[in-house]
């Protein structure tokens, strides 16, 4: 089976809170569940940072929810491409809350793809592989435990 990955980075609408991200949340963890669409969402208090993949039909439906969604505006696709393996195989809908600057680092990289490996000396580095150095961190551990965004 095929995969595919879609990231992007969004502003949340004025006055969403925690209730509302909870909702959010829950809702995509079980529409995910059912299209097979594994995900991980970052929020800086007004941007989201969302990447989930999964097989094409999946990935196809829950973008289209995505553009639906009135949670959020200005949406700027990153990335959309075809990924050899799952990155977060055990997430229906990761969350965590981060800083503004490190969400900005992610974004203003270079999105050409989800090319996963560092970038050699001199080399600028790359969005998707930023990205999965802040969800590893320090220690490289893939999927350390989530920070819930809402309450």
């Amino acid at each position: 089976m095929s995969l595919r990955a879609i990231a992007y980075v969004s502003d949340a609408v004025e006055g969403l809170d925690g209730p509302g991200i909870d909702r959010i949340l829950a809702a995509a963890s079980s529409f995910n569940r059912v299209a097979g669409v594994t995900a991980v969402l970052m929020f800086d208090g007004s941007r989201f940072l969302q990447y989930f993949e999964g097989p094409d039909d999946g990935v196809d439906s829950v973008y289209q929810r995505v553009l639906n969604a009135r949670s959020h505006a200005q949406l700027r696709e990153l990335a959309n491409g075809a990924v050899a393996t799952r990155h977060f195989p055990r997430w229906t809908m990761a969350s965590a809350r981060i800083d503004a600057e490190v969400l900005t680092s992610i974004v203003d990289a270079a999105w050409s793809g989800f090319t996963a490996a560092a970038p050699v000396d001199g080399q600028r580095r790359v969005g998707f592989a930023r990205m999965l150095e802040v969800w590893t961190g320090v220690s490289g551990e893939l999927e350390p435990a989530a920070v819930t965004l809402g309450s």
